[in-house]
């Protein structure tokens, strides 16, 4: 989770970067925009590595306790 809440703050402060100097040349717009979808790409990706994780550890658990269940404790 902290790499999620890094990634995202430091492509923020990118972009208010860019954002905050006013700027219309075309090429820091492109850049902006190319960066914003790179955001949404990498939030979707770390999203969906979120869930497989959430979905492993539940497993896990589960498994622990079938384990447990059988007094064959790890």
């Amino acid at each position: 989770m902290k790499e999620k809440f890094t990634l995202s703050a430091i492509l923020f402060a990118v972009l208010a970067a860019f954002s905050l100097s006013a700027c219309t040349d075309e090429a820091a717009e492109a850049e902006m925009n190319r960066l914003k979808a790179e955001n949404a790409m990498l939030q979707g990706q770390v999203d969906s590595l979120q869930k497989n994780l959430d979905s492993l550890a539940a497993y896990g658990d589960s498994v622990k306790k079938s384990l447990e269940k059988l007094d064959m404790h790890l």
